[in-house]
């Protein structure tokens, strides 16, 4: 599918399937948040964690990794890589 630029992304996500990643990211990042700060691992990395938030089981890294980048254009997240 071709993006703003006119060139093909090799990944595409469905529109209600990106919908359903988005719910996932939100619900996994509230429960991981850090409570003093509201800091919390970038989704995608969250699958690799022992014990990562059940909701994320059924999506791929790809999919979480579209959902966050829709959340952060959607201003709903602001992504501040670590220093």
């Amino acid at each position: 599918m071709p993006n703003d630029d006119g060139i093909h992304d090799e990944y595409f996500i469905e529109p209600l399937r990106l919908i359903d990643a988005a719910d996932a990211v939100g619900v996994a990042l509230a429960e991981v948040a850090d409570a003093k700060t509201g800091r919390c691992p970038y989704p995608p990395a969250m699958l690799d964690m022992p014990g990562h938030p059940e909701v994320l089981d059924g999506f791929t890294s790809e999919e979480l990794e579209e959902a966050t980048a829709f959340l952060c254009r959607l201003g709903f997240l602001v992504h501040r890589p670590t220093r």
